[in-house]
C-alpha cells in the first residue's frame, strides 16, 4: 500500500519551517523528477514547451527547463502576469541560460513540440476554468507529443472534482505525497501514469498523520492451504442466494469456489428450475452457512432477510433498493458492494440523502468515506478505480481496467469475497483482497479486451 493525502500543502510547510529545508532545495527536486522523464523519453534536442500559471507548479516546470536548457530547446509560455516570489525567481534564472520566453499568440500549433509541460494550476485549480486556458488545454490534448503534468493534471482539484477541460497527461508527476484527487474515477483517463517525486526527503520523514492508502497488486494475499491436515469445512461453507436472475447466482457460486471456498451452494429463492454445476450443491434453506452472497440477479424475489441477520454476508444489486438494507448496513459483518446508481439508493435508504449519479461520481471519495463513519459494514463502491472505505478510511483500488465493464463482473466480484470470508478473512482483508484478485484476473488475461467474460475472471483466479 501507498499513503494517499488531498494535499502536500502542509507537509511544505513543516519541512521549511520545522525541519529547515529550503522551499528552494524542494522545488530543486520536484524540478529535477520533471527533468529525469523528459530524459527517459526524449532524445536530446526535442523542442519543449512549458504552459505556466502563477504557482509553484509553475515553477516546478521552470526549473526543470532550466535543468534541461542546452540538452534540449526549451520554451515556455507564461500564461498568468501575476506569478508568485518563486517563479520570478526561477523566471530569471531559466532566462539567463536561454530557455525562451514565447508568445502564446504566435503559436500556431502545439504539435511544432515534442513536449508538453503542464504547470498551469496543479492541486490549487478550483471550480471551472476561464474559457481562455480551457481552450488552450483543449490545444494541448489534441497535440500528438509526449505530455507531462507537474503535481496534478490541470482540471482536477485536490477534493478529485474533475473540469470539463482536464490536460490529458502521459505522465503525472506528483511531488512529495501521492494525491487522492489522482485516483477518482473521472481522473482516471487524464493521470496517465504516476510517479512519486523524492523532494530531497524520505517521505516516511516528510509526511505524517492520518492518511488514505492506494492499494497495489503486490498487496494481493491469496488464501491459504499451506496445513495439509485440513478438510472442505476448515474453508468454509459458502450460501449464494439465487433470484429471478438465476445466471448472477451461478456466476457468483463459481467465483467462490474457484477462489477457494471449501463448498459452495446456491439457495433458490423463485420457483424457477435452475442447472448448476455438480459441483456446486442446491439448498432450500440457508442453514449451517457460513458466509452468504446476496441480491445479484435477486429482482421480485422473496428474500427472508431476518434469517440472515447476524451471518456473514456479501450484499449487492438489487437489495441496496429494498428498506431492509440498512439493518446489513449496520452490521460489521458485512461487505456491500454497490455501483454508483445502486449507492444512490442505498445512502437514501440509510437516510443520507438523494445523490444522482453525477454527484455519487463527482463525490465518490466524500460521501463512501461519510458512509463508512456512519456504518460499521464494509463499504466496496464499485467504478473505475473502486473504492474500499472502512471507520473513514478509503482504499483506492486502481489496477482495474475496461476488460471488467462487462455484465457479471460484478457477480464474479461477490463470489470472490465471499470465498475470502469463508476463509476467515475479516470483512475489511476480504473486501481488499477480493478486489485486487478480481482486477489482477482481468490484468493476466491475454485476449482483447473487448473479448473478456465473468468466465476469463473465474479462469483466472487460478493463476494468481
Amino acid at each position: 500500500m501507498k499513503n494517499l493525502y488531498e494535499s502536500s500543502d502542509k507537509f511544505d510547510k513543516n519541512a521549511i519551517e520545522s525541519l529547515g529545508i529550503s522551499e528552494l532545495v524542494l522545488q530543486e527536486n520536484a524540478a529535477r523528477a520533471v527533468a529525469q522523464i523528459i530524459r527517459q523519453n526524449l532524445k536530446p534536442h526535442s523542442k519543449i514547451l512549458a504552459l505556466c500559471g502563477k504557482g509553484n507548479n509553475a515553477s516546478d516546470a521552470i526549473a526543470a527547463l532550466r535543468m534541461l536548457s542546452g540538452e534540449y530547446r526549451c520554451g515556455l509560455v507564461l500564461l498568468e502576469d501575476n506569478i508568485n516570489q518563486n517563479a520570478k525567481i526561477q523566471l530569471n534564472i531559466a532566462k539567463n541560460v536561454g530557455v525562451e520566453i514565447l508568445n502564446l499568440d504566435l503559436i500556431s500549433d502545439f504539435n511544432e513540440f515534442d513536449c508538453l509541460v503542464d504547470g498551469i494550476f496543479g492541486s490549487g485549480f478550483r471550480g471551472e476554468m476561464i474559457p481562455k486556458i480551457a481552450n488552450i488545454i483543449n490545444l494541448a490534448n489534441a497535440a500528438n507529443c509526449l505530455k507531462i503534468a507537474v503535481d496534478i493534471p490541470s482540471g482536477i482539484s485536490q477534493n478529485a472534482q474533475v473540469s470539463k477541460q482536464v490536460f490529458k497527461a502521459d505522465f503525472t508527476i506528483c511531488m512529495g505525497v501521492l494525491k487522492l484527487g489522482l485516483y477518482s474515477d473521472k481522473a482516471k483517463d487524464f493521470t496517465g501514469e504516476i510517479s512519486l517525486a523524492n523532494l530531497g526527503i524520505d517521505e516516511s520523514k516528510f509526511s505524517y498523520g492520518d492518511c488514505d492508502y492506494l492499494l497495489l497488486l503486490e498487496d494481493l494475499e491469496l488464501p491459504s492451504r499451506e496445513v495439509q491436515n485440513v478438510n472442505k469445512g476448515d474453508f468454509g461453507h459458502a450460501f449464494i442466494a439465487c433470484g429471478d436472475m438465476g445466471g448472477a447466482a451461478k456466476i457468483a457460486a463459481r467465483a467462490a469456489l474457484k477462489m477457494g471456498a471449501g463448498r459452495v451452494s446456491i439457495v433458490n429463492l423463485t420457483q424457477n428450475s435452475i442447472n448448476i454445476d455438480p459441483q456446486i450443491m442446491l439448498k432450500s434453506s440457508f442453514d449451517n452457512a457460513d458466509v452468504v452472497g446476496f441480491g445479484m440477479g435477486l429482482g421480485g424475489a422473496s428474500l427472508d432477510f431476518d434469517k440472515l441477520k447476524g451471518l456473514r454476508c456479501v450484499v449487492d444489486a438489487d437489495a441496496f433498493y429494498k428498506p431492509w438494507i440498512r439493518d446489513f448496513a449496520m452490521s460489521k459483518m458485512v461487505v456491500l458492494t454497490p455501483h454508483p446508481k445502486e449507492f444512490s439508493s442505498l445512502l437514501m435508504m440509510c437516510d443520507m440523502g438523494e445523490f444522482d449519479i453525477d454527484e455519487i461520481q463527482n463525490n465518490r471519495f466524500e460521501l463512501a468515506r461519510k458512509f463508512s463513519l456512519k456504518f460499521p459494514s464494509t463499504l466496496v463502491l464499485k467504478g473505475a478505480n473502486p473504492i474500499i472505505a472502512k471507520d473513514g478510511r478509503l482504499y483506492i483500488a486502481s489496477s482495474g481496467s475496461s476488460k471488467l465493464a462487462v455484465g457479471g463482473s460484478g457477480d464474479a466480484l461477490v463470489g470472490i469475497i465471499v470465498a475470502y470470508l469463508a476463509n476467515g478473512f475479516t470483512p475489511l482483508k476480504a473486501a481488499i483482497n477480493g478486489v485486487l484478485a478480481h482486477q489482477k484476473s482481468a490484468q493476466i488475461y491475454k485476449g482483447n479486451s473487448y473479448s473478456f467474460t465473468p468466465n476469463d475472471i473465474i479462469e483466472g483466479l487460478k493463476w494468481l
